[in-house]
């Protein structure tokens, strides 16, 4: 059951950093690893650590330098990658206390 989220995860991960997009590779890969910088780099952290407490105000001063579409794209790498974080470190945490139990 582990491989099946892994592999599952891992797909979505290949399609968020690889598939077309409007924002970069490395842009998305920032956003996914939570290592961009500057104002974008604060919202993607701030949509990892406590996504509830983004602003409408936030949101609108990223649209100045950044369009819709690429916004939500870096939205959903940042978003994935706090998930598959919590997600692996979760399931090491099964792994270890119960190896291949089923």
């Amino acid at each position: 059951m582990h491989d099946d989220a892994r592999r599952l995860a891992g797909r979505l991960e290949r399609r968020l950093l690889d598939g077309p997009a409007v924002s970069s590779q490395a842009e998305r890969a920032a956003a996914f690893h939570g290592t961009a910088e500057g104002p974008l780099g604060d919202y993607e952290r701030q949509v990892e650590q406590a996504a509830f407490r983004v602003t409408a105000e936030q949101v609108e001063a990223l649209r100045r330098h950044h369009a819709d579409d690429a916004l939500f794209e870096l939205t959903l790498c940042a978003a994935h990658g706090a998930a598959r974080r919590r997600l692996d470190a979760g399931l090491r945490a099964l792994d270890e206390a119960f190896g291949d139990q089923p």
